[in-house]
């Protein structure tokens, strides 16, 4: 590995990825490295996936899977890798980049990635939300005050996305290098231009441009980094809630003519619900987020490999006021505290206890019409958990999804408890997603910039535009 590059790119998930890809395609003679503190996607195993264990090992069984973090959440592709992999083509939803560009720059730059990822072997087939049976659901939503927030959707699932992910690091490794299982301690400045990056090992690499693009589960090193440079942030919001099960069937109009409706929703504590990330046929699954055991959800583009249920998450957003400034840490200690109550695990609780105020047990878990894909998850009592405001919201926001998805509010339905999606306190940054540290450029969910794989895709090739610009 040399010790000079033109650029370095810090995290491999999308906006990582499709930065270095940029390059690659417009400026070839640029010398770049991406950095992941993850395994290469050959690499990357999570041991309750591939069933060997049925709880997470908080990396500290010996899995090799999960040194020196886990594979679900880092990694080339980062957290996206294992997800449902659904790529949404709209300007409607899944970040804010339309505060920086044009809202007709930001559709393009999706439709750009939306074409690399067709290129790499994505289905062809996509939704469109303008037939009359989505027509029909706008419809009911509308009379109960639900929103339905409409887009393209190319569901590529959890094993053709993979797929799609290895033909893209097989191109990307024809012109640029990479290095894994490589932990970034700091970046370098000099003079108020970025100098390069530091690695855990001391070692120094030098740089003229630094992208960093470090997901989710890089917000707080985020932070932590760039507040030591006196980078600006604006305080964001956390998302905080559980994830659904139902049988497939009650989400049959759904599924069939929108993949995943988005809805949101207003209750009466004025809180906003919100529903994302829908699996038909899908599986909800464990993610580990530093230690911390969240809910998430994954299907199959295959439906022969996925389950007789849907699932979705459910999130309603908490915003806070001085004094307190720290939203992330808040949704943390929630999840912290379902997980000792699950020991280590999650919890899982039929919507009609609930309803009645009491825990879910074993018995009554096995009894429903719902059969739990998480395995793992235990019976428990969420109620003990959630705070007020949060539950009645959820239950506000099921009984308005039963007019457009009838039988959804039904007692059997499952809820896995906690979910929750952090965002970075929002970077100040230019219209090129530049720092005041001149040539050092961030972007993505990590960020506070983006929220899904499509618009963090579109971030990476507009700064990689940026830096062919100015490297001319």
């Amino acid at each position: 590995m040399e010790k000079k590059y033109d650029v370095i790119v810090v995290g491999a998930g999308p906006m990582g990825y499709f930065t270095c890809y940029e390059l690659m395609i417009k400026n070839p003679q640029l010398k770049v490295l991406l950095i992941d503190k993850g395994h290469d996607i050959d690499k990357r195993r999570c041991p309750i996936l591939e069933k060997k264990i049925t709880q997470c090992p908080k990396n500290k069984a010996g899995f090799s899977g999960c040194k020196p973090s886990c594979s679900m959440t880092s990694g080339f592709g980062g957290s996206g890798a294992y997800s449902d992999g659904k790529f949404n083509i709209t300007d409607e939803f899944g970040g804010w980049m339309d505060e920086y560009l044009s809202e007709e720059e930001v559709l393009d730059l999706i439709n750009y990635v939306d074409k690399i990822n067709l290129e790499h072997g994505a289905p062809k087939e996509i939704t469109d939300p303008t037939t009359p049976e989505v027509y029909e659901i706008e419809k009911l939503g509308i009379s109960v005050g639900l929103k339905l927030l409409k887009s393209r959707v190319r569901h590529l699932g959890t094993e053709v996305n993979l797929q799609v992910l290895t033909s893209i690091n097989k191109k990307l490794k024809e012109n640029i290098d990479m290095l894994f299982e490589t932990a970034v301690d700091e970046i370098l400045v000099e003079d108020g231009k970025v100098a390069g990056v530091k690695l855990e090992d001391e070692t120094i690499i030098n740089s003229d441009y630094v992208v960093l693009g470090v997901g989710r589960n890089g917000a707080d090193w985020l932070h932590k980094t760039l507040e030591k440079h006196n980078v600006e942030f604006k305080n964001n919001r956390v998302d905080i809630g559980v994830r659904v099960e139902t049988n497939n069937i009650i989400m049959d109009n759904i599924n069939k003519y929108l993949y995943e409706g988005k809805f949101i929703y207003t209750t009466s504590v004025g809180t906003q619900v919100r529903t994302f990330c829908s699996n038909p046929s899908g599986h909800v699954v464990i993610e580990n987020h530093e230690g911390i055991m969240l809910c998430n959800g994954h299907s199959y583009h295959d439906s022969k490999l996925g389950s007789k249920n849907t699932n979705f998450a459910l999130l309603v957003s908490h915003e806070f006021d001085d004094p307190f400034r720290d939203p992330n840490e808040y949704a943390m200690t929630i999840a912290h505290l379902a997980n000792k109550l699950s020991n280590g695990s999650v919890i899982v609780q039929k919507y009609g206890d609930i309803l009645k105020g009491r825990r879910s047990t074993k018995k009554r878990i096995d009894e429903g019409f719902v059969k739990p894909t998480l395995k793992e998850a235990i019976p428990g009592d969420l109620g003990l958990i959630l705070p007020y405001n949060t539950m009645k919201s959820l239950v506000e926001m099921i009984e308005a999804l039963d007019t457009v998805t009838p039988g959804i509010a039904n007692d059997h339905t499952l809820f896995y408890g906690v979910e929750a999606k952090f965002y970075s306190d929002r970077v100040k940054v230019t219209n090129e997603f530049e720092t005041n540290i001149k040539n050092l450029f961030v972007g993505g969910d990590g960020a506070g910039i983006t929220r899904g794989l499509a618009q963090a895709g579109a971030n990476g090739i507009s700064v990689a535009r940026s830096i062919i610009k100015r490297s001319k």
